[in-house]
């Protein structure tokens, strides 16, 4: 490791700049500094490919690595199962609505677009460096569309305001809100468009029921139930493939 220092107990740690760190005997752990964290944890990153390896501290580094060398065979195992990747490239086949729908990169420069009939996704790329981006920026697009709809569909059932809608590339949960002003700001991650369609609802559902009742109380899980009467069966699905939609984009 380039730029170690050492601190007045002895051992070289990295400099803060440094992180996060990726591990030089194993490039699928990556060392990521958390001045919140209290303890060492892993978290699979099912979307990269990989596990972060949370440092509470860089006087807790030392004791990171070796968590994480005594963890390789617990790692091995999370990495292997996940489901296969379903890389942004040509003649790939990635969820969408729940089905599966072909990349296409025909020549050109029209409009990226999708074709519901044939079950394919159309996205014009000058080369093919610039496909995957595209192609994500397509899903983002069509992501927002349907999430600000049903939104402002559970917003309003609630008498809510829903002042903005985010749609990011959110790795560890499917949505987020908080209140402002009196407002609704809510966050999503966009590959909620690649789930059935009832799983998206039910997650807008989710997060409008936080602009009431900001916990998972007892009285929270009514109140989405009210608004989404399959609430479990969606929360199961999500339980159970939720990984396969981190898979969508990752590379090989």
């Amino acid at each position: 490791m380039a730029r170690l220092k050492r601190n007045s107990s002895g051992p070289a740690l990295p400099d803060k700049t440094q992180f996060p760190l990726r591990d030089p005997d194993d490039p699928r752990v990556l060392y990521v500094l958390s001045d919140r964290a209290r303890r060492v944890s892993l978290k699979v990153k099912a979307a990269e490919r990989q596990v972060h390896v949370i440092v509470p501290g860089l006087r807790s580094f030392a004791q990171a690595r070796r968590f994480a060398a005594e963890q390789r065979s617990w790692i091995d195992v999370q990495l292997e199962g996940l489901p296969p990747p379903m890389p942004f490239v040509p003649g790939q086949d990635i969820l969408f609505q729940g089905d599966l729908y072909r990349l296409v990169s025909p020549p050109g420069k029209a409009r990226p677009r999708v074709d519901r009939a044939g079950r394919r996704i159309i996205v014009p790329s000058p080369d093919p460096d610039s496909f995957p981006s595209r192609v994500r920026r397509l899903l983002i697009r069509e992501a927002r569309a349907e999430l600000e709809a049903a939104t402002h569909h559970y917003a309003g059932e609630l008498g809510k305001r829903v002042g903005k809608v985010s749609v990011r590339d959110q790795s560890s949960r499917w949505g987020s809100a908080i209140t402002r002003k009196g407002e609704g700001h809510i966050s999503y991650s966009w590959r909620l468009i690649c789930a059935p369609p009832d799983i998206l609802e039910y997650v807008c559902a989710h997060e409008c029921a936080h602009l009431i009742e900001a916990n998972h109380s007892p009285a929270f899980w009514a109140l989405c139930e009210r608004l989404f009467p399959e609430t479990k069966m969606a929360k199961r699905w999500l339980n159970r493939h939720g990984q396969e939609l981190h898979a969508i984009g990752a590379e090989v």
